[in-house]
């Protein structure tokens, strides 16, 4: 009713009455009703929001496995409309919230108020800024510290050193999945075990004997001692790939240190003690006596590497573990980003999370289904992990890209020294000079003008600068004397000629390279030597490209035809070895996208006649369904040699284009008559991958070039004389190339056990490792009778003294070492069962097993790689001088004299594998033991070999220069061999 008055109007005089006549109480019980109406009311609408969700959540809950899925349609759902509210799920299992914030990057660098070298080397105090234990993480850290304390102090004359122990039996770790006995004897609540990390404790001078950190200022470790543990800071966490850690260390003092601190200050105050107008402050960085256990300018001050044992790298507040820091330089050279690898972690660590949650709640679960059944469980309050971030519990931190930036720029500067003498140890054989004009323009102006034209910068093969200088002008005469003395110094130290160079203006630069390298002016003689002007040449490799011409071509174009030519190749061929090749059209749709093939067109046999000519047949098959018996009796032969790129395929491809059961039923690849040249030549370490081409092969075999510029074209039945040429070359390639990888040894073949004869001769070389590692001899000797083999006094094999020698293994002489460090499988110590190496026995008797043995090689000839030259060792006995165990040995030769062996050579003694002792482990004590051994005779003699009997000029030191540091002094051939020290 439009004019009506609403119901219950409170001016009427019967309604006044009724308030007036009301209770104090019956008022509040009114206002109690009211209150549960608006609750009831407010119930069924989140019921409704909560049946809602639950329709939208049951898809994805019904996706798991009946047997394993978490029961929760008696759970209570509640989703607040509000956007910056959580989402609280009300369970009797789960009586709390979720977050639904997601993890994020929190690990940040901040620089602003630090220096460069306290970021450096991590010399900030933590102390400077309180920190106190506020969650499950620190305090289970700070009781560890505690408790080391108490056990590392020099009053302590307890024997429960439980902890200690406890370490030395764990490789100084304290594991996650050992936290439960941890925390017991620690005394500590136990919390959920997702909480928990593991934590790494560095004490080097209690896990080593006579291993106490040096100090980083006097580098020497005479007067250091122990300062004892931070009060405020009790661990650093490191960020591993999927989860974080922490490493406790404690303080050192250079006592020396010290005193010369103090007797400085005390030096200055006394010289300024008449003047009042002088104030004395010491600064505190200028001397530093106090420094943490991992301080980063330590760690490669330990001895025999024991600095290589701490697991990370350390900024200011944090740290990132080794395989982090390990893959940031292979992914940031493939153009990866600092914040993509954060994102990287940030999903790994997010994952892991993610599965301790889940188990988390299956833990909760099964803690329930226990209790129902009245089984006994530890009582724990029921509560999910938390927050990713919270610092509380789970503490959760992924470092920035920004963080990751900065690591990686710290961890460079502090190799910065090793990088440096690596750079001055590498060789040069093709320089690339470039000259650039923008940084002259703005390094210096006199009067508003520049007063350098540009910048010169020289590089080898791998990208390495190797000189560098500024011009004034463009003339050539202001590039003669840097090349003359960078010339120089490349002949004092040593290193090969420079055989090609890569320039702008090669008309113009022709003659200066020629007037001040002689090494390019002789190369440059070779290639004139064997060029002639008739001959054509690969615009890119400068290689003539292969002369068809010698080669006899004949085609076949019927059954009958084919059967002709093949019978005559079977009377005609000397050895049976043959090249073989075959050709296809490529179909494409009209985007020119290739989507298949046809069927065999042509077939190419090419073979070496009785006379040593190579006859090629070109077999025209595209119009056959059926191959001529005579041609698959040939394919099918298991004495001849079959050879090409990929050459099995070939086979199965005809096989299957022409239903040849001979061919079809075989696996070609098992064939060992059909040789795949990639695999071949890869065997022979002439390429590092088997997937080469055929052109490549020829230029590395046959010093020549193939063109290819015919490989798609079309194969009718009537060739071309270029597609004729064009595939008999192939074919004659083919059997060219592999015949001469058949005369270079194969690096992985073994004798045999009827080739291993008493009284043979052999070579020892390691089981494993790479192709040259495995050619490389590290013993001579010779095979001894079989029978019963005593071991030397002081060791055993197979932790036996005697043992019989069996068909698989061989008593052997040694004769000859090569390779003291390799190490003898089966030999141990009797004390301790450490390793032994051939170095440790010496020229004795020896078992070795089969794998071992090699055919002794009377000039040890390394095979050719991708880009490098051969290395010949002199046949003669080699003559070791003083040190036989000596990474840098002389090796006597009556022509030539005494000479080094390669530096390669020297490494390849000590590659990391199963037969071999790792290089980092006995480098420096085998350096050491040389240097030490070495005589003022052997100086001179290294002295005169590295700088071919040349005196540097007086005031000049060879690689001197600004963009690289100081050289070390040549009086210590340790130094210029190795990049440690």
């Amino acid at each position: 009713m439009a004019g009506g008055r609403p119901k219950g109007r409170v001016d009427n005089p019967c309604n006044k009455r009724k308030q007036r006549d009301e209770s104090e109480e019956e008022k509040k019980q009114r206002i109690r009703r009211s209150a549960e109406t608006r609750k009831l009311n407010k119930a069924k609408v989140d019921a409704a929001k909560k049946k809602a969700f639950f329709q939208r959540l049951q898809p994805r809950l019904t996706s798991q496995r009946q047997d394993d899925e978490i029961n929760i349609t008696a759970a209570e759902v509640v989703v607040e409309t509000q956007a910056n509210e959580n989402l609280v799920i009300i369970n009797n299992d789960v009586p709390v919230e979720f977050p639904t914030q997601d993890a994020s990057a929190n690990l940040d660098v901040e620089e602003d108020n630090l220096s460069e070298e306290e970021l450096l080397h991590d010399i900030y105090d933590v102390d400077k800024e309180e920190e106190e234990a506020v969650g499950v993480q620190q305090e289970y850290v700070k009781a560890i510290q505690q408790r080391l304390k108490e056990e590392t102090h020099r009053h302590n004359n307890s024997t429960n050193l439980w902890l200690l122990q406890h370490l030395k039996d764990n490789g100084w770790w304290i594991r996650k999945e050992q936290v439960r006995c941890i925390v017991k004897k620690l005394g500590l609540k136990k919390e959920y075990d997702a909480y928990y990390r593991d934590v790494y404790v560095w004490l080097p001078d209690l896990r080593w004997e006579q291993c106490m950190p040096c100090c980083p200022n006097c580098k020497s470790n005479q007067h250091v001692g122990n300062n004892g543990f931070r009060d405020k800071h009790f661990g650093r966490v490191i960020v591993g790939m999927r989860e974080t850690y922490y490493i406790v260390s404690r303080r050192y003092r250079c006592y020396a240190c010290e005193q010369k601190s103090k007797e400085v200050t005390s030096f200055v105050e006394q010289a300024f003690a008449g003047n009042n107008n002088v104030s004395v402050e010491r600064g505190s960085d200028n001397l530093q006596y106090n420094f943490m256990g991992w301080d980063s300018r330590i760690l490669p001050l330990f001895p025999y590497g024991r600095g290589l044992e701490f697991p990370a790298f350390l900024t200011w507040r944090a740290g990132v573990d080794s395989m982090v820091v390990d893959v940031m330089r292979p992914l940031f050279d493939k153009g990866l980003k600092p914040e993509s690898l954060s994102n990287v972690l940030l999903e790994l660590h997010s994952a892991e999370f993610g599965k301790k949650c889940l188990r988390h709640e299956y833990e909760i679960k099964e803690r329930k289904e226990k209790e129902r059944h009245g089984l006994k469980v530890t009582r724990l309050k029921l509560e999910p992990l938390g927050n990713f971030a919270d610092k509380q519990k789970y503490r959760g931190l992924v470092p920035t890209g920004k963080y990751l930036e900065h690591v990686y720029k710290s961890y460079h500067a502090t190799i910065r020294t090793h990088l440096a003498q690596e750079v001055k140890k590498r060789g040069i054989s093709v320089l690339m000079l470039d000259v650039s004009y923008k940084e002259a323009k703005h390094l210096y102006q006199y009067r508003g003008k520049p007063v350098f034209k540009g910048l010169v910068t020289g590089l080898n093969e791998n990208g390495e600068v190797r000189i560098q200088f500024h011009i004034y002008t463009d003339s050539h005469e202001q590039m003669l004397a840097a090349l003359e003395e960078f010339e120089k110094t490349r002949q004092m130290l040593g290193f090969p000629g420079i055989n090609h160079v890569v320039g702008d203006n090669p008309r113009k630069e022709t003659q200066l390279f020629m007037s001040t390298m002689e090494s390019v002016v002789e190369q440059q003689q070779k290639y004139d030597s064997h060029s002639s002007p008739n001959v054509a040449r690969d615009p890119l490799s400068g290689l003539p490209y292969y002369n068809a011409i010698e080669l006899n071509i004949r085609t076949a174009h019927s059954p009958a035809d084919i059967t002709r030519v093949i019978e005559a190749m079977k009377e005609d061929i000397g050895d049976k070895k043959v090249g073989l090749d075959a050709e296809w059209n490529i179909l494409r749709d009209s985007r020119g996208i290739q989507i298949g093939r046809t069927k065999i067109q042509w077939i190419q046999i090419a073979y070496r006649n009785r006379e040593g000519g190579i006859q090629v047949l070109l077999l025209w098959v595209g119009e056959l369904t059926s191959l001529p018996n005579s041609l698959i009796s040939v394919l099918c032969d298991s004495s001849t040699q079959f050879a090409g790129v990929k050459v099995s395929g070939d086979l199965k491809l005809i096989g299957e284009d022409f239903n040849a059961k001979g061919v079809k039923s075989v696996d070609q690849k098992a064939r060992k008559n059909v040789n795949n040249l990639g695999k071949y030549a890869k065997l022979r370490n002439v390429v590092n991958n088997a997937n080469v081409s055929l052109s490549r092969l020829a230029e590395l075999t046959l010093n020549v070039s193939i063109d290819k510029s015919l490989q798609s074209s079309t194969w009718r039945k009537d060739l071309t004389e270029q597609q004729k040429q064009y595939a008999a070359i192939d074919a004659a390639a083919s059997l060219e190339v592999f015949e001469c990888l058949e005369k270079k040894p194969d690096l992985s073949r073994r004798l045999t056990a009827e080739e291993a004869t008493v009284g043979k001769k052999v070579d020892l070389v390691p089981i494993n490792g790479s192709l040259p590692g495995m050619a490389t001899r590290a013993a001579t000797g010779i095979i001894l009778e079989s029978g019963v083999f005593c071991c030397p006094e002081g060791y055993l094999f197979r932790k036996r003294r005697s043992v019989k020698v069996g068909k698989h293994t061989h008593i052997v002489k040694v004769t000859d070492i090569y390779a003291p460090g390799l190490v003898l499988p089966g030999f141990g110590v009797m004390a301790n069962g450490a390793s032994i190496t051939l170095g440790d026995l010496g020229m004795t008797e020896i078992v070795v097993p089969l794998a071992m043995l090699k055919e002794h090689a009377q000039c040890e000839t390394m095979a050719n790689k991708e880009g490098e030259s051969g290395i010949t060792l002199p046949s003669n006995e080699p003559t070791v001088r003083k040190s036989e165990r000596g990474r840098i040995r002389l090796i006597r030769d009556p022509e030539e004299g005494y000479e080094i062996s390669d530096s390669e050579d020297l490494m390849e003694d000590a590659t990391i594998n199963e037969g071999l002792v790792s290089g980092w482990d006995v480098l420096e004590d085998e350096i050491d033991d040389t240097m030490k051994a070495l005589s003022s005779e052997d100086i001179e003699y290294l002295r005169a070999t590295i700088f071919e009997s040349q005196q540097s000029e007086k005031g000049k030191t060879p690689l001197k220069c600004d963009g690289l540091d100081d050289p070390k002094s040549r009086d210590d051939p340790g130094q210029i061999f190795s990049s440690i020290g």
